[in-house]
C-alpha cells in the first residue's frame, strides 16, 4: 500500500497524469481505473468506432491489430499535452496493442510529454510489447508493467504489481517536477 505522503506528491499536483485506455472485456479499465485512482489521474477512455461486438466485430479487430492498421477513435475529452505524463493501458491481442490504442497514439504522438505503458493479457510480457508501444508514441517510456490472467485474479500479485507501477509513475512525475 502506497504511503499517505506518495499519494500526497500525487494529489497535490494540478493533474500531473492522464490515464487513457481502450479495454473491450474489462480487464484494461479495471487496472486504469484502480490506477488513476491511486493517481489522481483523469481518465480517458478510447472509444473504437470501427470495431463492433459480435465474431465478426472481434475477428476484424484481431486482424487489424495482427496487421498493425490504427483504428477509428472517438472524439477525445483531454489533451496530452496538459500532463507531465500519460499513463495508456491496452489489452494485448495477437501479441499487438489494439488498433484503438495505435490510433490513440498516432493522433497525440506530438502531445505527449512523458509516457507510461500498461497491458493485460492472457499471458504477454509487457517486454514483448514495449518497443512498439514506445515507437507508436514516439518516446521512451518511464514506468510500465504487465498484468496477465493469472495476477488478475490473484489480488495479492495484482496488489503488487499494481502498486509497483504507481510507485514508478509517482517517481517520474516527481523527476519532472524537479527537472522543471
Amino acid at each position: 500500500m502506497l504511503s499517505d505522503v506518495t499519494l500526497g506528491i500525487c494529489m497535490n499536483a494540478s493533474k500531473p497524469v492522464l490515464l487513457a485506455y481502450f479495454s473491450s472485456t474489462g480487464n484494461t479499465a479495471r487496472v486504469a481505473h484502480d490506477l488513476a485512482e491511486r493517481l489522481g489521474a483523469d481518465i480517458e477512455n478510447i472509444q473504437d468506432r470501427r470495431h463492433r461486438a459480435g465474431m465478426l466485430g472481434q475477428f476484424t479487430a484481431a486482424f487489424d491489430a495482427w496487421r498493425e492498421a490504427p483504428g477509428r477513435i472517438g472524439a477525445l475529452r483531454y489533451n496530452p499535452a496538459d500532463y507531465a505524463i500519460t499513463v495508456v493501458g491496452t489489452p494485448v491481442w495477437t501479441a499487438k496493442m489494439t488498433p484503438a490504442i495505435r490510433a490513440y497514439l498516432r493522433e497525440t504522438r506530438s502531445q505527449i510529454q512523458s509516457a507510461a505503458f500498461f497491458v493485460t493479457s492472457g499471458d504477454t510480457d509487457i517486454g514483448r510489447l514495449l518497443p512498439s508501444l514506445e515507437s507508436a508514441a514516439g518516446r521512451a517510456s518511464v514506468a510500465s508493467a504487465g498484468f496477465n490472467g493469472k495476477e488478475l485474479r490473484d489480488a495479492v500479485i495484482y496488489e503488487r504489481k499494481l502498486s509497483a507501477l504507481v510507485a514508478q509513475v509517482t517517481r517520474a512525475v516527481q523527476l519532472s517536477r524537479q527537472a522543471a
